[in-house]
């Protein structure tokens, strides 16, 4: 299972499911899926607004790494 990635907030990215009927597959943001999925496009919605909040003992940037690299 990928656990996700960040991306450039420019970023443009498309997933063809070439053979869905042999390999269904679901797509999953923001704690909503979608089940049995062809196509699947992934970019930064820039009219939502949000306030990202985490906790001071741990900065940003040890956050970004641990989502990323540690299982």
């Amino acid at each position: 299972r990928w656990r996700g990635a960040l991306l450039p907030q420019k970023a443009d990215v498309e997933i063809e499911v070439l053979e869905s009927s042999k390999r269904p597959v679901s797509a999953t943001a923001d704690f909503t899926e979608i089940r049995d999925v062809n196509m699947v496009r992934v970019r930064e919605d820039r009219k939502t607004e949000l306030h990202l909040l985490f906790d001071p003992e741990h900065n940003l940037e040890e956050r970004i790494l641990k989502e990323q690299f540690i299982p």
